[in-house]
């Protein structure tokens, strides 16, 4: 009597199977515990960027047209202290100029803080604030007159 020759291959499908559902379970726990944050440059909802990326630039580059715009530095010390921003009319006054300031961290929006500010002739000038923690912080900084509005990303390294 000849022996029948056992087949594999259907234990081959259930491996691939099983696999697979493996694969989906592992990649949901990873985007669990690491989840994507937002990108908060424009300082709006990504939807309304999205749909409005191209009025966007064009008020950038009108804006641009209109102020130059310096990062006149950070004065910390023990992470304390201020930023200043210089803010110079390439021609007219500066005047009706509305400023929004976030301090974030660029790997996370856990430490984002709305700042208060002031102008000082041209100068802008956060209040005094504390840092929580050393290391890299972006100031990132909207700037409306009325009709057109900039946007600015300034980098800094936050030390003792």
């Amino acid at each position: 009597m000849a022996e029948k020759q056992k087949s594999f291959w259907p234990y081959g499908i259930l491996l691939a199977i099983v696999l697979c559902v493996a694969a989906c379970v592992a990649t949901i726990i990873i985007s669990l515990n690491h989840p994507v944050q937002l990108d908060s440059f424009y300082m709006d909802r990504y939807q309304n960027v999205d749909e409005n990326i191209n009025e966007i630039k064009a008020a950038q580059g009108r804006f641009e047209e209109k102020f130059s715009v310096g990062f006149g530095g950070a004065e910390f010390k023990n992470l304390q202290g201020c930023f200043e921003f210089m803010i110079a009319p390439k021609s007219g006054e500066l005047s009706n100029l509305n400023a929004k300031i976030l301090l974030t961290r660029p790997e996370t929006n856990e430490f984002n803080k709305e700042l208060d500010s002031s102008f000082q002739g041209q100068i802008l000038k956060t209040d005094e604030i504390s840092l929580p923690k050393e290391g890299r912080w972006q100031i990132l900084l909207k700037l409306n007159d009325g009709n057109d509005t900039g946007f600015y990303r300034f980098d800094f390294n936050a030390t003792r």
